[in-house]
């Protein structure tokens, strides 16, 4: 092996090495994954042991990271953190606001409720006021006796937790989608169409005439 290929293998085994640490993932999964045996594996993040095309693909599927990382046209995607601390206290707040609603809509006192779920008076205001996290399966029984559904309190809109439902109902229907369809989304040379398909959606259907009384026009 010439030094210039040595040098290739070493940058390689660094950005598996890179990779497999990014992803959380072991030594011995990543050896798994291509049959090998994990002495062998630590000799690949050292540059000292050959891949085929076909493993790097392999592993780029299983550390989720892009073919264009490996020849260092992409890079790992960095994930922003929400402050986890700054969150829970805001949503501990809006959860105890909802709850004194919930309870004023349903024209009851604090003593009434609690009597009804089974807990102390001083614990509901406590709850209500946000002094204290309402444990969740007490948030289920409160539920309950007011009606509500437990979606009410969560927020899947707005915030951290709203786009990681976005997220993973953007996943689930593309994973839905044919391999072609997938093709064409991901093609970058297609954002114009989406574009239009985007733009054609939100029209009504007088705007939408208009433009198929243009294309015929055109075509005739």
């Amino acid at each position: 092996m010439s030094e210039q290929e040595q040098q290739r293998a070493q940058t390689l085994g660094n950005l598996i090495q890179r990779a497999r640490l990014h992803a959380g993932r072991t030594v011995a999964e990543c050896a798994a994954v291509l049959a090998i045996e994990a002495e062998n594996f630590d000799e690949v993040e050292n540059g000292r042991f050959p891949l085929s095309l076909p493993d790097l693909e392999a592993l780029a599927i299983f550390l989720e990271v892009p073919m264009g990382y490996f020849w260092g046209t992409a890079a790992l995607k960095q994930p922003t953190q929400p402050n986890y601390a700054a969150f829970l206290a805001l949503r501990h707040r809006i959860i105890a606001v909802l709850l004194r609603q919930e309870r004023l809509k349903a024209k009851q006192s604090v003593a009434e409720v609690a009597q009804a779920i089974g807990c102390e008076a001083t614990d509901l205001e406590a709850y209500e006021s946000g002094q204290t996290p309402i444990p969740y399966l007490t948030l289920e029984a409160l539920c309950r006796h007011y009606d509500a559904p437990i979606s009410a309190f969560v927020d899947a809109q707005n915030g951290p937790l709203g786009r990681h439902e976005a997220e993973q109902r953007l996943q689930k229907l593309f994973h839905e989608l044919s391999p072609e369809m997938q093709a064409f989304v991901t093609n970058p040379s297609n954002v114009s169409f989406l574009e239009t398909a985007r733009r054609l959606s939100s029209m009504n259907v007088e705007g939408l005439r208009r433009i198929a009384e243009s294309i015929l026009d055109i075509t005739y």
